[in-house]
């Protein structure tokens, strides 16, 4: 069987936390399935080469999508790929979308277009396309918005990870109101690598501030957040830093954070940043901290499915949905206030030991959905036709 997964890339630490989690379960359920990943900036050749995937052949540009010739192709043709470690679409026996918020009117158009086509494409062959959980929306009325809202009707399973994903797809497509499923972030029971966070000196009394840059873009509907944000965070390092506490900041998405935490420490001095290539390294480190403030998605996932009380930020419905989620509203912050901040992180604090056995239990909760979505996914792939033994 031949397996894509797509939405995945290296840069963005919850991005490929998530492909880990694909690969472990497709590895150890489906021993041999071949694992395909689409190449880009964010996938070089070298890294899809580390994980033993192939690369996807890619034949689209804006309009132009020649994908749906791959399915006439004869065996030869992609034989003479297979040798490249290249894979067209023709030769998908199922996709993987663990994109986790790429399709809504705040993203390109073209990315809902060329799912569709996909969508529709794989459908007419009898082979599964299926959305892991991630978020949607909101969407803009269009034709890309259209076209992917009609092509949901023929995905095999399409997982939402929260009501207001749900309630924007539903809008899209009143159809779909009785096909979606919830299920939370998957990455949840990937467990982190604790013994990383000794090497940068990450303990019980560090506070990780977690910078995005996405609080800064046009897609942050607050303008007092998208101005006031990098101050917010210079202006809480040095707060804390006053109080006595370790403060670190942590680069949880490649290039352009990295350019905002050396912005920050900048304006704080001698204020380190912890980069790691391996997310289960960053969420060991995110594990073994006292508590942090955050502004990415999957370091929020990461903290408080550990324990470890979060502030939090938000750009977009997916963090408070995500904080309800695990009963932990009152900690994703409303205003752009260092001084709240710094008073709702000393009054959680207070209490950790309370606030940490509670998040376990909801952790726990969560993960018994994960398992069941497994169930659900495995079962699709298991029962397609398209299910070739050989294959892989």
């Amino acid at each position: 069987m031949i397996v894509e997964i797509k939405g995945v890339h290296f840069e963005n630490q919850g991005a490929h936390l998530m492909l880990l989690a694909v690969l472990e379960r497709l590895r150890a359920t489906i021993p041999g399935a071949g694992i395909v990943l689409d190449g880009g900036r964010n996938t070089p050749d070298a890294r899809i080469a580390s994980t033993g995937a192939s690369r996807k052949l890619r034949l689209r540009k804006r309009w132009f999508d020649l994908n749906g010739l791959s399915h006439a192709w004869p065996d030869a043709v992609n034989e003479a790929l297979a040798r490249r470690s290249l894979v067209a679409e023709g030769r998908l026996d199922a996709v993987l979308d663990a994109s986790g918020y790429a399709y809504g009117g705040s993203w390109t158009p073209w990315l809902m277009r060329y799912a569709a086509a996909e969508i529709d494409r794989l459908a007419d062959r009898g082979r599964p396309y299926i959305f892991l959980p991630q978020a949607f929306g909101p969407f803009s009325r269009g034709r890309a918005a259209a076209q992917f809202g009609a092509a949901l009707d023929r995905a095999a399973l399409v997982c939402v990870r929260d009501r207001q994903s749900e309630r924007f797809l539903v809008d899209l497509n009143p159809r779909l109101a009785d096909r979606l499923e919830l299920y939370p972030d998957f990455s949840i029971d990937v467990p982190g690598d604790s013994s990383v966070a000794r090497r940068w000196g990450v303990d019980g009394e560090t506070i990780l501030l977690i910078p995005n840059h996405q609080m800064t873009a046009a897609m942050n509907p607050d303008e007092a957040w998208r101005s006031g944000y990098v101050d917010f965070l210079a202006s809480l390092a040095i707060r804390l830093r006053k109080q006595g506490r370790s403060v670190l900041l942590l680069n949880h998405a490649g290039r352009e954070d990295a350019r905002l935490c050396a912005r920050i420490a900048g304006m704080v001095g001698d204020l380190r940043t912890v980069e790691e290539a391996d997310p289960r390294a960053v969420k060991g480190v995110i594990g073994a901290a006292a508590a942090v403030v955050c502004s990415r998605f999957h370091g929020c996932v990461a903290a408080l499915s550990q324990g470890v009380p979060c502030i939090g930020t938000s750009w977009s419905h997916k963090y408070r949905e995500l904080f309800d989620e695990f009963g932990a509203g009152q900690w994703l912050l409303r205003e752009c206030s260092a001084p709240l901040a710094c008073d709702l992180l000393d009054e959680t604090l207070r209490d950790r030991a309370a606030h940490a056995q509670r998040l376990a239990g909801q952790s726990s909760r969560l993960m018994m959905r994960v398992e069941a979505m497994w169930i659900r996914v495995f079962d699709i792939l298991r029962g397609s036709p398209s299910m070739r033994p050989g294959r892989g």
